[in-house]
């Protein structure tokens, strides 16, 4: 990537400070974070500990995308730095990262040797700067990398008995422990045990009476047990959903509501209609939900089913992506009617059945008789038929504003031109194009081939600095030109993005998790956009 990194004004790169680079790395944008950590001269600092650290850790995260045949000399050279740290301001952490990455290097006997000072330095009674959890983690990484398992193991379950319910700190020990017997081309079984608990996606059929909640609960429970449930990720409408909603509350887990409509409109349309029963107790889990979620707010009046699936979708890939954050298993549980096939009779429930299925995750199904009397809507059963559920990218080149038009048709002939050839040669082109300013907003079918073609971009040769933001939601096509709240959320992104990584909405950056592959999102805060009545959580995504 040839991309350059716009520092904002011309801001004085001696100004930045590590802390920001460090954020930029963790948000993805690692080469950019190389780039200014560079030219702030940090790089060739030899007696700031803080700059060494941050040295490893930039050429650690190189290291891990680099091509196979350059992660060697990388993780060497992030080792040097680690070291050169630890020489000035002795600390494990800063050891145990030095001997990580030798061992992720090839050298294993120098990683042991460094190990070992490690576990030496974390004896009972020494005085490190380091919380109780981390202590335990990091001798669990030392006992690894001298090929002491079982006391990884261990170490291991002594770090989460300290700290349960501090997924972040788990997470990030569990992927290093990962990376570790990857390399050395060990068996990872035992990490299992010691994962988060499971993070569900559940859905079910509405014809469930009321007196036949006891039956269903105990096979729900039962799941929920044996999967080890901690999260919980749907709807809230009555029979199937709230069943399991209840079940998963009884259980002390996290119960995540995620509704097509407001909260108003979901009650008046799937709740209200079955009997003031579901009424109660769908007001007992909105209050014990840790979460709820607003799809869209299309008004109770007009019924989408592009809400209803963008909705299923959101609540299948929260699940997907909290489990991936925090090193755990995503499954789904469905309730499913007694009409035959694989997911009985209902279209929505086999909709979202046949989308899991195909991610390969853990699926179980629960058969419940649709006896309850469904309610027949007087409301139209199509969706206006401007609407479309699409995934929005806008690509934005920045600078060009304050250039003169001899600068700019200079340019035009030596960048943009060539940089918009080279994009119309990418794969998953967009089904629209539509022109804003200096840049253009794109429309996909999904999130995962809009993320597709973002990489492309990323990938191209150009001196251009190009920001690339991302939304995933209801949309007005006008004859090919777009229109709608959407578009004024897209324009605060941008204006929130960081050069060199796709910069999306929490709606993109979840329902890319169904089809996204290897997509790794972060959560980088949060926009508050006028066209909607909630903060916009952002994430960064690399693909």
């Amino acid at each position: 990537m040839a991309q350059t990194w716009d520092r904002g004004g011309g801001r004085d790169a001696n100004m930045i400070p590590l802390p920001q680079i460090t954020a930029m790395a963790r948000a993805g944008a690692i080469e950019a974070a190389w780039a200014l950590f560079e030219a702030a001269g940090y790089s060739k600092a030899i007696d700031n500990p803080a700059a060494l650290a941050v040295k490893g850790r930039l050429l650690k995260d190189l290291a891990y995308h680099a091509p196979a045949a350059d992660m060697a000399a990388l993780m060497v050279d992030a080792a040097c730095a680690y070291l050169a740290a630890d020489t000035l301001t002795p600390e494990p952490y800063l050891l145990i990262n030095a001997a990580a990455c030798h061992a992720l290097a090839g050298n294993l006997a120098l990683a042991k040797a460094e190990a070992l000072v490690v576990l030496a330095r974390l004896d009972p009674g020494s005085r490190v700067n380091e919380t109780p959890y981390w202590r335990a983690a990091t001798r669990a990484e030392a006992q690894l990398i001298c090929g002491n398992v079982g006391e990884a193991d261990e170490q291991l379950g002594a770090a989460v008995a300290i700290n349960p319910a501090e997924y972040d700190d788990r997470a990030a020990t569990l992927r290093q422990l990962g990376r570790l017997i990857a390399a050395a081309g060990g068996d990872a079984t035992w990490l299992d045990k010691h994962r988060p608990p499971a993070s569900l996606h559940f859905a079910g059929h509405l014809g469930v009476e009321p007196d036949y909640s006891p039956r269903l609960r105990e096979g729900v429970d039962a799941v929920l047990a044996i999967e080890q449930v901690g999260f919980g990720f749907g709807a809230l409408a009555a029979g199937a959903d709230m069943i399991i909603a209840e079940s998963l509350i009884a259980r002390g887990a996290e119960l995540h509501v995620v509704l097509p409509a407001t909260v108003p409109d979901f009650r008046a349309i799937s709740v209200t209609p079955y009997g003031a029963d579901w009424t109660a107790r769908f007001e007992m889990c909105l209050l014990a939900a840790a979460s709820v979620r607003i799809a869209t707010d299309v008004g109770a009046d007009q019924f989408e089913p592009l809400a209803t699936a963008f909705a299923a979708e959101l609540a299948m890939g929260s699940a997907m992506l909290n489990a991936r954050q925090i090193e755990g298993r995503a499954v789904q549980l469905l309730v499913i009617d007694e009409a035959g096939g694989a997911y009985g009779g209902g279209a929505l429930t086999a909709r979202d059945g046949a989308t899991w299925a195909q991610t390969g995750q853990a699926q179980h199904l629960i058969t419940a008789p649709r006896s309850a009397l469904v309610p027949s809507s007087s409301r139209a059963r199509e969706g206006r038929p401007d609407r479309r559920l699409m995934a929005l990218i806008r690509v934005d080149c920045g600078g060009l504003e304050s250039l003169s038009d001899a600068d700019y048709a200079s340019l035009l002939d030596s960048e943009i031109v060539p940089f918009e050839a080279a994009a119309a040669t990418l794969p998953d082109q967009p089904a629209i194009i539509q022109p804003i300013t200096n840049g253009r907003i794109l429309a996909f079918a999904n999130p995962a081939t809009a993320a597709s073609y973002a990489r492309g971009l990323l990938a191209l040769d150009t001196k251009l600095t190009i920001r690339i933001a991302g939304h995933y939601g209801l949309i007005h096509d006008h004859g090919s030109v777009l229109r709608g709240p959407a578009l004024s959320l897209v324009d605060e992104i941008i204006a929130a993005s960081v050069t060199g990584v796709l910069t999306v909405s929490d709606a993109f950056a979840t329902a890319l998790q169904i089809g996204g592959g290897t997509a790794s999102a972060v959560y980088v805060g949060d926009t508050n956009s006028p066209a909607f009545t909630v903060p916009t959580r952002l994430f960064t995504v690399t693909v």
